[in-house]
């Protein structure tokens, strides 16, 4: 595996600590204490380390994803706040995008600017199609919905990448699950063209206007049939991994959403909270190589669920941190 860089371990406190690697810099409790220490006490140091921070970003690393539960806007624990989570994280997915108020926006542009993390948002097509079918289903006899999918997919799709916009995020992460057209009648193959080539169609629009903005698939690439092409425009392929329970079942689904064409951008997903696949085993599955290639990038969901662990803050995604991505010795 690759090391983290090498002059960011170099940094050493006048104190005596050992600055082992990015995250400790955001240990736990003491984050609010030790942080503002270091600023005043020694502000040269800190702007080093967060310079280091910055170009450790363009170093070649396993990539790791986080999606973050940012629903409370009235904070109560530092598990709510953006600045708080690991160092280590380089693209932080906010679950609810729409709607930040102040605080949020300048968290957002702190772990921007100051750590070169990046901020992005999730667009799932699976999600419209299944809030789509319950609004048609809950409509009254009488007054069925006149909307048809394809249109409420369209106005449903474009509000969404608008928010980039509203509030200057880095780039998305469109979801597509869909179903494997093999076994479809050729009305129904149809439908389905119709309705991938629809939501591919206005996501490359968008993104052949907003160049600067990145890119990222989770789901079942396979599924793609003439909207694969978006896969080339993406950074990261993220398999749809988050329900496994074990490392054999990782591979397998690894196999199934398998493209050689794409073997060097993909990632794999994994809750905090699942119950039998540790995030420690899903680390050490992930800095293996999978089909003779190291995966590009982790992602983390529910980021904030980590943040009272039994040892220190974050501890779970920490150790998974380090087993991708070690400190050199």
């Amino acid at each position: 595996m690759k090391s983290i860089l090498k002059s960011i371990i170099g940094i050493s406190l006048t104190s005596g600590l050992l600055l082992t690697a990015c995250s400790d810099w955001t240990d736990p409790e003491a984050f609010t204490v030790n942080e503002t220490n270091i600023e005043s006490q020694n502000p040269e140091l800190y702007a080093k380390y967060l310079a280091n921070l910055r170009e450790y970003r363009n170093t070649d690393h396993q990539l790791v994803y986080a999606w973050f539960d940012n629903s409370e806007k009235r904070p109560f624990s530092r598990a709510h706040h953006l600045t708080d989570i690991p160092d280590s994280i380089d693209v932080v997915a906010l679950m609810y995008p729409d709607n930040l108020i102040q605080s949020e926006m300048e968290e957002i542009e702190n772990i921007r600017t100051q750590k070169g993390m990046k901020v992005i948002y999730s667009i799932d097509f699976d999600q419209i199609k299944a809030s789509y079918n319950e609004m048609v289903d809950n409509a009254p006899e009488e007054e069925p919905i006149a909307v048809e999918f394809r249109q409420y997919l369209t106005e449903q799709t474009a509000n969404l990448l608008s928010l980039a916009g509203k509030y200057n995020y880095d780039g998305i992460c469109i979801n597509y699950i869909g179903k494997s057209p093999i076994l479809m009648t050729d009305t129904e193959k149809k439908e389905y063209m119709e309705n991938e080539n629809c939501f591919i169609g206005i996501v490359n629009d968008w993104l052949e206007r907003n160049p600067e903005m990145s890119l990222s698939f989770q789901g079942q690439p396979e599924n793609l049939y003439e909207g694969k092409f978006i896969l080339d425009k993406c950074n990261v392929i993220f398999i749809a991994s988050t329900e496994a329970n074990s490392s054999g079942e990782l591979t397998y689904l690894l196999s199934q959403s398998y493209l050689l064409e794409y073997a060097t951008k993909y990632g794999a997903t994994a809750t905090v909270d699942n119950k039998k696949l540790s995030l420690q085993n899903f680390a050490q599955w992930a800095a293996a190589p999978q089909n003779g290639n190291e995966l590009k990038a982790v992602g983390i969901y529910n980021l904030a669920l980590d943040y009272y662990a039994s040892g220190y803050n974050y501890q779970n995604v920490r150790e998974a941190i380090s087993i991708l991505n070690p400190s050199v010795k």
